[in-house]
């Protein structure tokens, strides 16, 4: 790797990092999925001009939105009022056993007992963290890191619904994942929530719009494109294990930036969790030609 590489993929991680706590912030002063919304509705527009009609394969991808761009912000944004920016970073990791976890019912691909182990252990450090008392979030950090996770699930079932089709390239898919995801996200907070106007209002507006840019421009367009740039000069085996360093980044910035508690059972479940994680997504890796869906960006919270 070059000088260039290095930095960038550190930048990477930092960003997606970060933006955990940028997450927490901004939906602690108003409803995350109205968050969610703008956040969509911004990058649609940006992106608007790749949106290509493929006639045959729409169906994957819009289907692949719903749960890429719409159900998984909606339920990671939501589960990020309970727990803290450290615990949720942890959970969403959980991207990655899903994924392997759904390949192996829908792609015929079989775990062998290595990748197993390290689903196991990856839930296992979650459920630790879950059920702790220093995870964070009061109470209802179990229901935070709960629907987190559940997040996470919903872009393990999208990546395996877009696996079906290859007639988009990376930046038009996202394209159609946040299209999708502004209209579904739009129709929920007004569903499910209120005081979306009342919270604009009243809530700082230089940090409301630096925190919509930042997950719109920094931790979507730029994290996404720069790591398929990234993928495109490097080996996935260099590449995907090395983005589990974002989790680290974020559970380092809500410690020391908001204060999340980091006590036994925070450290021993985010240990196992990571270590789980990247047993799986190393043996991934080595079926990447066959499974490319194991290897999608995870972790960014975006």
């Amino acid at each position: 790797m070059s000088v260039r590489e290095i930095s960038i993929l550190l930048l990477i991680c930092v960003i997606w990092g970060f933006h955990f706590v940028v997450i927490k912030t901004a939906v602690g002063v108003m409803p995350p999925i109205f968050y969610a919304a703008i956040r969509m509705v911004l990058v649609a527009a940006i992106l608007s001009r790749f949106l290509t009609w493929r006639k045959g394969e729409m169906r994957f991808v819009l289907i692949g939105g719903v749960c890429i761009g719409a159900l998984n912000y909606a339920l990671m944004f939501t589960g990020m009022k309970f727990a803290t920016a450290s615990a949720a970073a942890i959970a969403i990791e959980l991207n990655v056993p899903f994924s392997t976890m759904l390949a192996f019912l829908f792609l015929n691909d079989r775990p062998g007992l290595p990748r197993i182990l390290g689903i196991a252990f990856a839930f296992a450090g979650v459920a630790v963290i879950a059920l702790g008392g220093d995870g964070g979030g009061g109470e209802h950090v179990g229901l935070g890191v709960g629907l987190v996770a559940a997040g996470a699930f919903s872009e393990a079932v999208g990546a395996v619904i877009v696996k079906r089709t290859t007639a988009f390239k990376p930046h038009e898919l996202l394209a159609w994942f946040s299209l999708v995801g502004a209209v579904i996200l739009s129709g929920m907070t007004l569903v499910f929530e209120d005081g979306q106007l009342d919270a604009l209002q009243h809530s700082d507006k230089l940090f409301l719009v630096g925190a919509i840019l930042y997950s719109a421009l920094g931790a979507s367009l730029f994290g996404h494109t720069a790591y398929y740039w990234l993928l495109q000069r490097l080996p996935i085996s260099v590449v995907a294990p090395s983005v589990l360093l974002t989790t680290v980044c974020a559970v380092f910035f809500g410690v020391l930036l908001m204060g999340d508690p980091f006590g036994v059972r925070m450290m021993v479940g985010g240990f196992m969790t990571l270590c789980g994680v990247g047993l799986v997504l190393l043996r991934n890796v080595k079926k990447q030609a066959k499974n490319d869906a194991l290897v999608q960006p995870q972790g960014e919270g975006a």
